[in-house]
């Protein structure tokens, strides 16, 4: 009898040993797979409430101006840190972005806000952006591409030509 007891608990000590290193061993692994969704979910929702929508462009010799719109539910941050596409329609390519983006500095791009309504520098939503893009050439008759993505992987396209 006493045989059995030293017996039974033995396979009980044994069993929460067990049971304590399975638990050691999946709790981890869970808990990164869930702090992944969690971390994906909230990229997905950033993307769903921001959108931007181009409304027009304008050009002088070697300057285009863009005007584009703030669509979405979310302020957005970090417009310096998009990427512009310009050009032709078939010979595009990516504009850096320039702070004091000046004629001698082209091919550049800076923006300002237009209708700042709060007066806090943040592109809030239902504001426009005017964007500046310093071309190096004069913009010759045609047609062009225009393709801003800000940081998120959010973007808005236009073509359109220069007469």
């Amino acid at each position: 009898m006493a045989e059995s007891v030293i017996t039974v608990s033995i396979i009980t000590i044994a069993c929460v040993i067990c049971a304590t290193m399975l638990v050691s061993a999946i709790f981890p692994a869970v808990n990164r797979a869930t702090s992944s969704v969690i971390s994906a979910n909230q990229i997905f929702a950033e993307r769903v409430l921001t959108s931007i929508e181009i409304i027009a462009t304008s050009n002088s010799s070697s300057q285009c101006y863009i005007w584009v719109k703030n669509t979405g539910s979310r302020a957005i941050p970090q417009i310096d840190r998009s990427d512009l596409f310009f050009g032709e329609l078939r010979n595009f390519r990516r504009i850096p972005f320039d702070p004091s983006c000046t004629p001698d500095a082209a091919p550049c791009w800076n923006y300002r806000i237009e209708n700042d309504h709060n007066d806090n520098d943040i592109w809030d939503v239902g504001e426009t952006i005017n964007i500046t893009v310093n071309n190096v050439n004069e913009l010759t008759p045609g047609e062009y591409y225009l393709n801003l993505v800000l940081y998120n992987g959010v973007s808005a396209e236009a073509e359109f030509s220069i007469g």
